[in-house]
């Protein structure tokens, strides 16, 4: 009775989500939408929380999508936070000036937030793949109701990674999980763990398909490219809903990689040298004036830490593994918090009809309790200490370093190398102010909400930095079931290896680091950063050189199979939007069939069993049907 009284918790929150979604039918306005979304967001927050503490396992929805839920220590932390974001940007968006697609907004904001939900909270990971898919639908429909037509190129590319590295090899995977359990209805994370030995294929295939999706959805290299372009055009206050998302991706990591698949060295390293490669992002911040894109680039480096300290984890194990996993963990939580608060404060700007750019940031908010809340968090996430990602690298450079492992050397000290340029921007952003932006204007007062959730962010992240105790607890049993260690205590946590005295001498020497190299010219910075400019053009190249044999690889093979396309026409063809011009052969052709067949062989091959995927199609085609509602409304 307790179970099934727990799980209602979340049927309502996924009630007041579907309840904001049609609002608007009511009243054409975004912000009757937001009130249902606040509550459905506390009941969220609620729900993560009291299951951290009282595990929660039931059903929700119905029919084709009924979902088994449970929530236990791990998702519980991701689902409280994803509710108190939910809740920060609901309460922002009441007196934010924004004129969006009333309706299509409503469904997609309050439908992100409900896959999400989703997502986070099942146990079923033929239900995770559908909520994948929903969360890639309804964040692209929420991009699409409050950007205008030009940027519909950066939707594309949104929208092509997260099907092609996302959908497709998560749906691979799930008919490969399916072929090893042989049940739909039973195809949990523990029942894969148990029925690994009964795989068609050898496990690294899996660890290869659920790394793509988890990339895709944190914005780590090199399907990093979505991240700087959404930011820029998405309105600031919506930007924290897609970096909570990047938490998700973190999530889906930590269940994958180990809680679900044996602990593999392999995959440490791999995953460590992406999130290395990803820290190189931060260097493209002193090219932005654009303060948008600037600090979506310092969001990539962030993510890129926390895989670092998540191969770090899986390298290492043990007690240092342990201490580089909570490492990972703060630091994804902070990361969203004094992320969020940049964004909310750069909303502020926006508010007015401004490009929130180096001049904008004088011209509205010069002496301004908003700058406060941005320097604040700003400083946070360059890790002046003792501010948040001072406190989470502290944990992740004393893991590192604190053993003999030499690859884990070279690349803790790149990140801690590269770590020194996020403060190093930020002064270069005030002093560019200083020496360029001498017009100012009068001001209007910001509106209280926006000031007042701005605020609350900026200083939640700076509490739960300084006091690591309030989420300590947390942390704790997470980090016990994943590594099979158990930290005893915050101070032997902090101070777990010898080389701490090392590790925090290194952060200080960033921090000043940072702040000579903020202080120099321009052109003398830009000489100093031309070889890692060059480096990192040259990651670029690579990233775009795949994803360009990938798009020929679809226009060649797959579009052929899906369209009905000439023969003698299809060199003509040279991108997605040529494409478009011919017509689909058959709807569950162009959608599902090449899948399905791939799934019926896949489950022959393990074993001759009789695979059923009505389930898991019916669930796409709602999807499908969605996104042809959505894209319907939009145009």
């Amino acid at each position: 009775m307790i179970a099934l009284t727990n799980a209602s918790v979340i049927s309502l929150a996924l009630a007041f989500f579907a309840l904001g979604a049609i609002m608007p039918f009511l009243k054409r306005d975004f912000r009757v939408s937001l009130p249902p979304a606040i509550i459905g967001s506390l009941l969220t927050l609620f729900a993560g929380a009291y299951g951290v503490y009282h595990k929660i396992e039931g059903e929700v929805l119905f029919g084709l999508l009924q979902t088994a839920v449970k929530i236990e220590l791990l998702n519980g932390f991701f689902i409280a936070f994803l509710g108190l974001v939910g809740l920060f940007v609901s309460l922002y968006l009441l007196h934010y000036d924004m004129e969006p697609r009333h309706l299509t907004f409503a469904i997609a904001y309050n439908g992100a937030l409900a896959s999400a939900l989703l997502f986070l909270a099942t146990d079923n990971l033929e239900k995770l793949t559908l909520s994948y898919e929903l969360i890639a639908l309804f964040t692209l429909a929420l991009f699409l109701s409050t950007v205008p037509r030009r940027g519909r190129i950066t939707a594309r590319n949104y929208i092509v990674l997260t099907q092609v590295f996302g959908i497709i090899p998560l749906l691979i995977a799930t008919s490969l999980a399916y072929s090893a359990v042989g049940s739909l209805h039973g195809l949990t994370f523990e029942a894969l763990r148990e029925n690994l030995d009964k795989l068609p294929v050898g496990v690294w295939l899996l660890y290869a398909l659920y790394l793509f999706p988890a990339l895709v959805r944190s914005g780590v290299f090199p399907l990093h490219t979505w991240v700087p372009r959404v930011y820029q055009r998405l309105p600031s206050p919506l930007v924290p809903v897609f970096i909570a998302l990047e938490g998700t991706g973190v999530y889906f990591s930590l269940r994958i990689f180990f809680e679900t698949l044996p602990h593999s060295q392999v995959v440490g390293y791999s995953i460590a040298v992406l999130g290395t490669v990803s820290v190189f992002a931060t260097l493209y911040s002193f090219k932005e004036i654009r303060l948008k894109t600037k600090f979506a680039y310092h969001s990539v480096m962030d993510v890129g830490v926390s895989y670092f300290a998540l191969g770090s984890a899986l390298v290492l194990g043990g007690t240092l593994g342990t201490v580089a996993l909570v490492g990972a963990i703060l630091h994804t939580l902070y990361q969203t918090l004094y992320k969020s608060a940049i964004f909310f404060g750069l909303g502020a700007i926006e508010h007015y009809g401004e490009e929130p750019n180096i001049c904008s940031l004088r011209k509205l908010l010069k002496g301004h309790v908003i700058t406060l809340f941005i320097s604040l968090s700003a400083f946070s996430m360059a890790g002046v200490p003792p501010l948040a990602a001072f406190v989470s690298k502290w944990l992740i450079y004393e893991a590192s370093f604190g053993t003999a492992n030499v690859y884990l050397w070279i690349m803790g000290l790149t990140v801690a190398f590269l770590g020194l340029f996020p403060l190093a921007s930020i002064l270069q952003v005030r002093r560019i102010n200083r020496l360029l932006c001498k017009r100012e204007v009068e001001r209007e007062e910001v509106p209280l909400y926006i000031r007042s959730v701005t605020g609350v962010v900026a200083f939640l992240g700076f509490f739960v930095a300084i006091f690591p105790l309030m989420v300590f607890p947390w942390l704790q049993h997470i980090v016990g079931e994943l590594i099979g260690v158990e930290i005893e205590s915050l101070s032997k946590t902090f101070f777990a290896s010898p080389i701490t005295v090392f590790a925090v001498a290194l952060l200080f020497v960033s921090t000043y680091a940072g702040w000579k190299i903020g202080r120099m010219p321009t052109d003398r910075v830009s000489e100093l950063l031309l070889i890692f400019y060059n480096m990192g053009d040259i990651l670029r190249f690579t990233a775009e050189f795949f994803l360009k044999e990938g798009k020929k690889a679809y226009l060649t093979y797959i579009l052929p199979v899906i369209k009905v396309v000439p023969k003698h026409e299809l060199p003509l063809v040279k991108d997605y939007d040529d494409a478009l011009d011919y017509p689909v052969k058959h709807l569950d052709e162009a959608m599902f069939m090449p899948l399905i067949r791939l799934f019926e062989r896949l489950a022959k091959w393990g074993g001759e069993k009789n695979l059923d995927m009505n389930a898991l199609i019916s669930g796409f085609a709602v999807a499908l049907a969605l996104l042809i509602v959505l894209l319907g409304v939009v145009s």
